[in-house]
């Protein structure tokens, strides 16, 4: 953030507005694009917000909606910026060390007069903070609040990557007694980073319906949807489902694990990427009610890389 503050011509102004706040009014801007940069993955996609989800709560991610699931703890400032060098307006929400965590660019199709708008929510000066009932209880509720689910939950999988980026779980997934302190990390299996190539091309041939998540700090975006293409070249991948494109450099991951956690078909098998600093980056797996032919199909291809 400061080196956008700093860039010589830069117009735009750091909000002072709750990011609770910020995130419960995102829909309002109606079709944008929405990015996340989570290390040496990208994912973008085009469309509106939903009401993004909190820690504990419930795993919310389709193909019709940019869903994102948030911890405010460790999320900062935001910005926003007015149209130059052929970048469209933008906000920009901060991690707590001032890294973009999601960006959110106008299209021709948004709504500028609720973007110029969002620098209001804010409470008024000598006031307390926004009262209980303002903004959807998704986002309210329990903010950055640690997850009650069990630890072989798939939600407490994405809000143990939302806590701290993945950095405690991977510690467990690697250390010696990983079975003994987590019984659902014991059957967890470190693979090659060339393995997991092949198998995201198989599933996008296939046409697979996938939850692909993007892991910044304090924010995730989630997409579930049939995977439409895949394409590799020299490490680099690009998968298209929809309108979401995601781009993986497996050249600066160093860690592939094979997980499976509780999920709304049962026990569901999931791909984690982590980078070199120790932070989770990807979560490829599948969430929600899923057709019987198709969650067998990711059991077999999970089960085949772990192998």
């Amino acid at each position: 953030m400061d080196a956008l503050l700093a860039t010589p011509g830069f117009a735009g102004s750091v909000l002072d507005t709750p990011v609770c706040e910020l995130a419960a009014n995102l829909s309002l801007l109606d079709r944008v694009v929405g990015v996340t940069v989570a290390g040496p993955v990208i994912m973008n996609d085009v469309g509106v917000h939903s009401t993004p989800g909190e820690m504990g709560g419930p795993l919310r991610s389709d193909d019709a909606h940019i869903s994102l699931r948030i911890n405010p703890a460790r999320l900062g400032k935001a910005l926003v910026t007015e149209p130059a060098a052929h970048v469209p307006p933008t906000l920009r929400i901060f991690d707590a060390d001032g890294n973009t965590a999601h960006a959110t660019y106008l299209t021709e199709h948004s709504d500028r007069l609720a973007f110029e708008a969002l620098s209001l929510v804010a409470p008024q000066a000598g006031t307390d903070a926004a009262p209980s009932d303002a903004g959807p209880p998704e986002v309210r509720a329990t903010g950055s609040a640690p997850s009650s689910a069990p630890d072989d939950d798939q939600i407490a999988l994405f809000d143990a990557l939302l806590d701290d980026g993945g950095a405690g779980r991977l510690t467990r997934l690697a250390g010696p007694d990983a079975a003994v302190s987590s019984p659902s990390l014991g059957s967890a299996v470190r693979v090659d980073v060339e393995r997991v190539i092949p198998a995201l091309e198989h599933a996008a041939l296939l046409g697979m319906p996938v939850t692909l998540c993007a892991v910044a700090a304090g924010c995730l975006q989630m997409r579930h949807a049939a995977l439409d293409g895949c394409r590799e070249h020299n490490g680099t991948m690009v998968i298209a489902s929809g309108t979401a494109r995601v781009m993986i450099n497996f050249n600066l991951v160093e860690h592939c694990w094979i997980t499976w956690t509780q999920g709304a078909c049962g026990r569901t098998g999931a791909i984690e990427l982590y980078d070199r600093h120790g932070r989770c980056s990807l979560v490829a797996t599948q969430t929600g009610p899923v057709a019987t032919i198709a969650s067998e199909a990711w059991d077999q291809l999970i089960s085949d890389l772990a192998a």
